[in-house]
């Protein structure tokens, strides 16, 4: 009697991770909330941090403002859909007013990290740290469906066309990274009513599951909540046609409702 109670403690231990594993691929299956987390951070001195461009020769544009100014595009296209979208940031508020203010318009949670620089770790999955990992937080703490971190790259600190863009992805959100890119691909990249010229070159689709590498660790703790998630690295600042199209407003909030659609299009066909 006895073996057969130690046994069948020992079967309901092995079990325990299995279900909360289940558990956990329900809630994120099941969630209707969105997180976008706004790339990198606003520094009073500097601007806004990340990508940029080289000069103004084609636009100016650095990455963080672009999507102060933005993201709320981007969630309006999800909310529009049914569902719940919330935008995070890992810094402060912006001491530029306007950014401020496209900030607060559009619901911009500011973690506010202590050092937006320093290594966090992440409190879903103690051994995943990174820089911007409290936005990560932050973004399981919703129980979402999709977490999408908008970036922008440059490749030189000089003009280059350059066109390898790409959605960088975990192992679970292959399939979310997969449909963005389908949707970029369509309604942005090189399209003929005027789109962000590409040379012919489609929008890729890259798993990252390296946390050594710019934002694994993101990803990686996403993955562990059976969360997929997508980091945008469609267009490069550096690149003068990327910057050209982007410096209009008009393709910039068609670019941001594409960002959109490429997720509402992936949570309606779950």
């Amino acid at each position: 009697m006895k073996r057969l109670f130690l046994a069948a403690a020992t079967a309901a231990v092995l079990l325990l991770p299995a279900c909360v594993q289940q558990q956990m691929q329900q809630i994120a299956y099941n969630s209707k909330v969105v997180v976008l987390d706004i790339g990198h951070y606003y520094e009073p001195t500097r601007g806004g941090q990340g990508a940029r461009t080289p000069d103004a020769r084609y636009g100016v544009i650095e990455e963080t403002d672009f999507w102060y100014r933005y993201a709320g595009e981007v969630k309006k296209t999800v909310e529009a859909a049914g569902y719940t979208c919330r935008i995070c940031n890992r810094g402060d508020v912006p001491t530029n007013r306007k950014l401020a203010a496209a900030a607060e318009k559009a619901g911009v949670h500011h973690v506010k990290s202590p050092e937006p620089t320093a290594i966090y770790r992440s409190t879903h999955h103690p051994k995943r740290v990174a820089v911007g990992m409290l936005s990560t937080n932050y973004a399981l703490d919703q129980q979402p469906g999709a977490v999408v971190f908008l970036h922008h790259n440059s490749n030189s600190e000089k003009w280059r066309v350059y066109n390898k863009g790409a959605f960088y992805c975990n192992k679970v959100g292959v399939r979310l990274a997969q449909t963005m890119a389908q949707v970029m691909n369509r309604d942005i990249i090189d399209t003929p009513d005027g789109g962000m010229p590409n040379h012919g070159v489609p929008c890729g689709v890259v798993l990252r599951d390296n946390g050594r590498l710019g934002g694994g660790d993101w990803l990686n703790a996403c993955n562990e909540s059976y969360v997929p998630a997508v980091i945008t690295e469609v267009a490069f600042l550096s690149n003068p046609e990327h910057a050209k199209y982007l410096s209009k407003h008009q393709n910039a909030v068609k670019f941001a409702q594409a960002i959109g659609r490429g997720i509402v299009e992936f949570l309606n066909q779950r």
